[in-house]
């Protein structure tokens, strides 16, 4: 199976959202793993909305999913085994520690075969849409809940989204083993103007070969969010 898969934190949509929509359909991904989608009373609605805009529908997410979301191409839909949002911190937590955003992640599995499912558990590949915190003792506290989550599901696993933290970062690197850096090269996606630090990108498992991950430039990246997305070519 080859796959092209996109993260990208799309900031709520808040800043230039048709750029954002222009951004995505230029990398035409089989998969998207969606970090920041719209929150609150219509949030669900609009983020349903802009995959639809862009050719995809969404798999995952929902209130559990903290705003991390993925969403998939019409021809991957028979593929899908299961897909959800996994809520592991409760919405009190933003007045214990200072309004920081309550996390979780979402995640889908696809069958290596259509309608007719998997025979095994070897025939199921696993991509998992995660925001880590942008504060190091949260992420800190989170790193046991991601490294369940990649033992869990590793080695037929990829891992995407908004890090925030460099690849060297003691919460990044907790997860490998049994995940590993997709891309040591990758470039930088943050700011997103002159991007220095690469805070975005894809932990795979060891079934999970990496043809490419490239991080798009031009002026719809500019204004479409505050993150450079990137794009992961695959094949498993």
């Amino acid at each position: 199976m080859r796959l092209r898969v996109m993260t990208y934190n799309i900031k709520f949509l808040a800043l230039d959202a048709a750029a954002a929509r222009r951004v995505v359909r230029a990398e035409a991904p089989d998969v998207l793993l969606l970090q920041e989608t719209p929150r609150w009373v219509l949030g669900r609605w609009r983020t349903r909305a802009f995959a639809r805009s862009v050719g995809l529908a969404v798999v995952a997410g929902g209130i559990a999913g903290r705003a991390c979301a993925v969403a998939v191409a019409p021809h991957l839909l028979t593929q899908v085994v299961e897909g959800r949002g996994v809520a592991f911190e409760p919405r009190w937590v933003r007045f214990r520690t200072g309004w920081p955003t309550p996390r979780g992640y979402a995640y889908v599995r696809l069958a290596r075969r259509g309608a007719e499912g998997p025979s095994g558990p070897d025939d199921v590949l696993t991509l998992v849409s995660v925001h880590f915190s942008a504060q190091p003792p949260s992420r800190a506290l989170h790193v046991p809940v991601y490294r369940a989550l990649a033992a869990r599901e590793a080695p037929d696993v990829v891992v995407g989204g908004d890090l925030n933290e460099n690849p060297r970062g003691p919460s990044v690197v907790a997860l490998q083993p049994p995940l590993r850096d997709a891309d040591p090269a990758q470039a930088p996606t943050q700011p997103v103007d002159a991007p220095r630090s690469r805070l975005d990108g894809f932990l795979v498992g060891n079934t999970v070969t990496v043809r490419s991950v490239h991080v798009p430039d031009g002026p719809d990246v500019l204004v479409g969010s505050d993150h450079r997305p990137a794009v992961l070519e695959l094949e498993w």
